[in-house]
């Protein structure tokens, strides 16, 4: 055997197939597409699961699953917080006349918008003793807060809360039962609870600052609400 009569095996090469070349090619004049539709057009793509148009089969299934309850309250937790920094709360602040800064006062200001969730920062000085209320606070912002004389609120959302009643069959709730839950929150914070959704389910709650809608709908169900000084 030589180099010179080595070949490959039967079948095993195959002439590119040549498509475009007219009716006398033997591919027939539409070059194997067919006739007209998308297909037989340059560029077509078809996504997985498309159905031309009609409702693909992965929705037309019913759906069958498990809902963790235990898990619910979590499902709050945001992709990312907007940042609020020292001075933008003091600006804030002198805008508003006031020394109370919350949601209300920031959204009045113009630095957020009504349902972002923002952590404050400790980026630019405070010149005034505020009681800031946010969702979270980095450590060199809540100690220059609290070193002016002023003091530092968690924000909580009532359903977060009534999760977490729920999950650990809670009959009363406040920052130590919310530390076993949540990394963010300690023992000894400070809350503001603001509303969001309906609350169904019956628990005592324990905070330092509580909304309006929040206290009458746990009042209607027959608990009772305790602002810690």
């Amino acid at each position: 055997m030589k180099l010179s009569n080595l070949k490959p095996a039967n079948g095993a090469v195959k002439n590119r197939k040549r498509v475009g070349r007219g009716t006398s090619s033997g591919r027939g004049g539409t070059s194997t597409r067919g006739h007209k539709g998308a297909k037989s057009r340059s560029g077509f793509k078809s996504k997985r699961g498309h159905e031309g148009g009609q409702m693909p089969i992965q929705m037309r299934l019913p759906k069958r699953g498990f809902k963790n309850t235990a898990r619910r309250y979590q499902s709050y937790q945001p992709d990312s917080f907007t940042v609020v920094n020292l001075n933008d709360l003091q600006d804030a602040a002198n805008k508003m006349n006031t020394t109370t800064v919350d949601i209300n006062t920031l959204v009045a200001a113009g630095l957020i918008k009504k349902n972002e969730q923002f952590k404050v920062l400790a980026e630019g000085e405070l010149t005034a003793a505020l009681q800031v209320s946010a969702f979270r606070f980095s450590k060199a912002a809540k100690t220059a807060i609290e070193e002016k004389g002023g003091s530092c609120m968690l924000i909580v959302k009532a359903n977060q809360i009534q999760g977490v009643a729920e999950a650990a069959k809670l009959s009363a709730v406040g920052a130590k039962e919310l530390a076993e839950h949540f990394k963010h929150v300690n023992e000894d914070d400070k809350l503001h609870v603001i509303a969001e959704g309906s609350l169904k389910t019956k628990f005592d709650l324990q905070a330092t600052k509580v909304d309006d809608e929040v206290k009458t709908q746990i009042e209607a169900l027959g608990a009772a609400v305790s602002l810690l000084g």
